[in-house]
């Protein structure tokens, strides 16, 4: 492909709204691609309007490298803190702009590219390079968690995952490759109250008191938390949205905080469940309680061998392609890697794409040479595993 076919892929990636929904446009958009360029492909279809997408080209008679990566994208928050309208991409002094361009729309199209080309330069692979296109990876990795359960790694000998991996320095992006993340445990604590006028508040029981005073000692029980992984460090405790009552005269019935936690192997997600549902229910035990914990997810840390075969393929491939050869670190943030490595515990993982650490953000945006690099730097490294 010439570098403007490149970029439309990815505009139009960005163009659909997949604001946790609508992956089934994206997952129509990329079928049609790869049938266009002859490549076989399944849209897997999980809800109404939400796809996934498997394609592959090679045999999978030897080895099993895949490409993954997630169509959904963050929420793009308040429309007028963006410079632009964050779904119609804009391009501007070597970025493109938009939501989800950097998390993981960018990725998502190299792989994709990557494919294409591989394909139409009659490429010999000794394998099968599959790509995996998924949905709610923010929010719930269900996408991944589906496909793996459909068997769709487990052939799989290593998976790249195409979230953003670069930082900015001194105006220049820096990657790196991740072979590491902590696990993710989200949970909500619902206090239950009893209503009252405002006026006679000792008639009711007032749920925000009774949810502060438990968060509390929920802030304590982290604070007290000492372990420490070698490579992935700290747990990491973010209390992030915190809600109750619904008018000013009124003692308040319910209120309820939503807390991610980052875990590490040192204090796994099973023991702090443990932990808060004994804290929860020492606090029942009193007058006038009534909390509830309930897990909204939870998935486990991943660690996979520095060493592996695939690392050695995508070292020499960034000496290659980039022309440095790429370090290796941990993350915080969770990915689908903990679906896949859920289903295949013997496949190698690692995280590395083009996107930088405006993810999330207002006016997220790519260098665009970024994106063209790591295009050729997704076809080396098949080129190098699949020898």
């Amino acid at each position: 492909m010439e570098k403007e076919e490149q970029l439309q892929v990815l505009k139009d990636l960005v163009a659909f709204n997949t604001v946790d929904a609508n992956e089934r446009d994206i997952a129509d958009y990329l079928s049609q691609l790869f049938k266009k360029h002859g490549i076989e492909n399944e849209i897997v279809d999980q809800f109404d309007n939400r796809s996934n997408l498997v394609a592959h080209i090679g045999s999978s008679s030897k080895k099993v490298l895949a490409f993954a990566g997630h169509e959904d994208t963050v929420h793009e928050n308040n429309l007028v803190d963006w410079t632009h309208d964050p779904f119609i991409p804009y391009v501007e002094d070597g970025k493109i702009y938009g939501r989800g361009v950097t998390d993981m729309k960018s990725g998502l199209a190299a792989q994709v590219i990557a494919l294409i080309e591989l394909k139409e330069e009659h490429v010999e692979l000794s394998g099968q390079l599959r790509f995996l296109a998924t949905i709610s990876e923010e929010l719930t990795q269900g996408g991944a968690n589906f496909l793996s359960k459909r068997g769709d790694v487990d052939d799989v000998d290593a998976i790249v995952i195409g979230e953003p991996t670069g930082q900015r320095q001194n105006n220049q992006n820096h990657h790196s490759i991740v072979y590491a993340h902590k696990g993710a445990l989200i949970y909500t604590v619902k206090s239950i109250g009893k209503a009252a006028h405002s006026s006679t508040p000792e008639l009711g029981i007032d749920a925000i008191d009774n949810l502060i005073n438990y968060r509390q000692e929920e802030k304590q029980y982290f604070a007290k938390q000492t372990s420490l992984d070698d490579i992935l460090g700290k747990t990491i405790y973010t209390p992030d949205i915190f809600e109750g009552g619904k008018q000013v005269n009124s003692i308040p019935d319910f209120a309820y905080q939503k807390v991610m936690v980052r875990t590490i192997p040192q204090l796994n997600n099973d023991q702090i469940i443990a932990d808060l549902q004994g804290l929860v229910d020492s606090f029942n035990q009193k007058d006038g309680y009534n909390l509830e914990l309930e897990v909204n997810f939870s998935g486990y840390p991943v660690k996979n061998d520095a060493d592996s075969s695939l690392v050695k393929a995508t070292q020499d491939a960034s000496d290659e392609i980039l022309g440095a050869r790429l370090d290796l670190k941990s993350l915080s943030m969770g990915t689908d890697a903990y679906q896949f490595k859920a289903r295949n515990e013997d496949a190698d993982v690692i995280i590395l794409g083009p996107g930088n650490d405006t993810a999330h953000q207002t006016d997220e945006y790519v260098d665009l040479e970024s994106f063209y690099s790591f295009i050729r730097l997704y076809k080396q490294i098949a080129i190098n595993y699949l020898k």
